[in-house]
């Protein structure tokens, strides 16, 4: 799947499952060092001031659909 994220400049990927997804969107964050529910912590808090919307981060599949849902990401097929 291709993912377009856009939380105040755009992020373009391809990954074929969750945790390539998770591993290839740590690549474009700073705080990307942190343990995978503190990382995705903050990649829902920045979707949310972006958004105004709420975001989930319980885990990986929760938050792309949350991202999704608020206007955040789009997914293509690759």
């Amino acid at each position: 799947m291709r993912y377009k994220i856009n939380l105040g400049f755009p992020i373009e990927f391809t990954a074929n499952s969750d945790e390539e997804f998770l591993g290839t969107l740590r690549q474009s964050f700073d705080y990307a060092k942190s343990a995978d529910n503190a990382f995705l912590r903050q990649v829902a808090l920045n979707a949310c001031e972006c958004t105004g919307k709420s975001i989930s981060y319980t885990d990986i599949a929760s938050c792309k659909r949350s991202l999704i849902a608020a206007g955040a990401m789009e997914v293509f097929d690759a």
